[in-house]
């Protein structure tokens, strides 16, 4: 005697399947792999994706250290950009450390305590990429 599933049931053994690779896949980002979830005293302006494909950002915190690795990306222009992060870094109590162009890059480096946050700003083909790098160094508090 053989036993046959209906394909009536097809969706339902489908759902059951996406909610097994659902929690699998949610059990990684809560602790078994790297997230990108940005830290909440960093700023991004408005327009800003962060670009987390292919493992391109990153971030991990353990207590009070903290590393992170950011891409973002948009559309509009760099200037807004810049002016937004060097006005809203400090009403989080950042100090600003840097500020200058190298090779048509905009640096900014933020510090606060033993943390800091490097932007480097770059506008390309009509886009404006961001990337911060976000450490801690315990001999700097």
């Amino acid at each position: 005697m053989t036993s046959r599933l209906s394909p009536a049931w097809l969706p339902v053994v489908f759902v059951g399947l996406l909610h097994v690779a659902g929690c699998a896949s949610k059990q990684q980002r809560e602790g078994y792999g790297v997230s990108a979830t940005q830290f909440q005293d960093m700023v991004v302006p408005d327009g800003f994706r962060l670009r987390d494909d292919a493992h391109e950002s990153y971030a991990r915190e353990e207590g009070g250290w903290r590393h992170g690795h950011f891409v973002y990306s948009s559309d509009g222009d760099l200037d807004p950009a810049l002016n937004y992060v060097r006005q809203n870094m400090p009403r989080h109590r950042w100090q600003i450390m840097k500020d200058d162009v190298v090779e048509g890059a905009v640096h900014l480096r933020f510090e606060r305590g033993a943390y800091s946050a490097d932007y480097t700003f770059t506008r390309r083909e009509g886009a404006t990429q961001m990337v911060v790098e976000y450490s801690t160094d315990y001999s700097r508090r």
